[in-house]
């Protein structure tokens, strides 16, 4: 069923809902609404990357997600950390849509998402959603049978395994999950039993 779902997506990426999180045109919310294009950062770079691009006057989103580590002396002592959710992507508010040499030389950015010679935006709406759920993230959860939106989760199985993603939304069988893939924030609809808690 997961194999299925992703294969959709990947074959007709084309064929994406008006609702979709991962579109290069305009969200429903008009034309003041920012437009929201993905930064891809150096491995382990995505603090750096976010506050050199802050210095430059741009405003950026990097959603985090708590965490609990194994102390690096102590090994029998864990911390609660702030890691990326989506590790080496950071949204970027651009004002002047054909001018994006400084996003892309800023320090800790290696490049910015594009299909073809066209930056891929997220829409406005997707990027509010995740912001509206970060509170949510920066604090340990209890882990849950149940799935919330706004609840961090991984795939258990096929070729999403192991990739963080955010619920949206959920009925009694399935639930609707925002994750990155293929450079892009999309959703995707899987199966309760095939979610499992993210590490």
């Amino acid at each position: 069923m997961l194999d299925a779902t992703v294969e959709r997506v990947v074959a007709h990426p084309q064929h994406d809902s008006a609702d979709s999180l991962a579109s290069p045109r305009m969200s429903c919310c008009g034309n003041d609404a920012p437009r929201w294009c993905v930064a891809h950062t150096q491995p382990q770079a995505e603090h750096w990357a976010d506050q050199n691009l802050r210095q430059l006057g741009y405003t950026t989103f990097l959603p985090l997600l708590a965490v609990q580590r194994r102390d690096n002396a102590i090994r029998s002592l864990r911390h609660t950390v702030l890691v990326p959710l989506f590790p080496r992507y950071l949204f970027v508010v651009n004002t002047s849509p054909t001018f994006w040499r400084p996003i892309r030389e800023a320090p800790g950015v290696a490049s910015v998402i594009t299909t073809g010679d066209r930056v891929q935006y997220a829409s406005a709406g997707a990027v509010e959603a995740l912001q509206a759920t970060e509170a949510s993230r920066r604090q340990l959860q209890p882990r849950k049978a149940a799935w919330a939106p706004g609840a961090v989760c991984a795939p258990a199985n096929g070729i999403l395994a192991g990739h963080r993603a955010v619920v949206l939304r959920v009925t009694s069988t399935h639930a609707t999950v925002a994750l990155m893939l293929l450079g892009a924030l999309r959703e995707v609809t899987l199966p309760l039993d095939s979610l499992a808690p993210a590490t």
